[in-house]
């Protein structure tokens, strides 16, 4: 299951997250790793943009990196 498939409002834990270095490096920066608890807050229309919880941090993600963003729904 990746990020796309989550519903609004649930939570998740990131199991990986399979993309190349450069965006790996910035979603850690913004707490989205391995290991970290995420809760999926707003989806835009067509599920092109979405918007979760990491930590403190709010952090947006289009569907390309979302996609790449393994989880395991809680």
């Amino acid at each position: 299951m990746n990020l796309c498939d989550l519903k609004r409002g649930k939570s998740a834990v990131v199991l990986k997250v399979t993309q190349d270095e450069a965006v790996r490096e910035r979603l850690r920066a913004l707490g989205v790793y391995t290991g970290a608890k995420i809760r999926l807050l707003k989806v835009s229309l067509f599920r092109r943009t979405f918007l979760l919880q990491a930590g403190s941090s709010k952090v947006a993600l289009g569907r390309e990196v979302a996609a790449g963003v393994r989880i395991w729904a809680t």
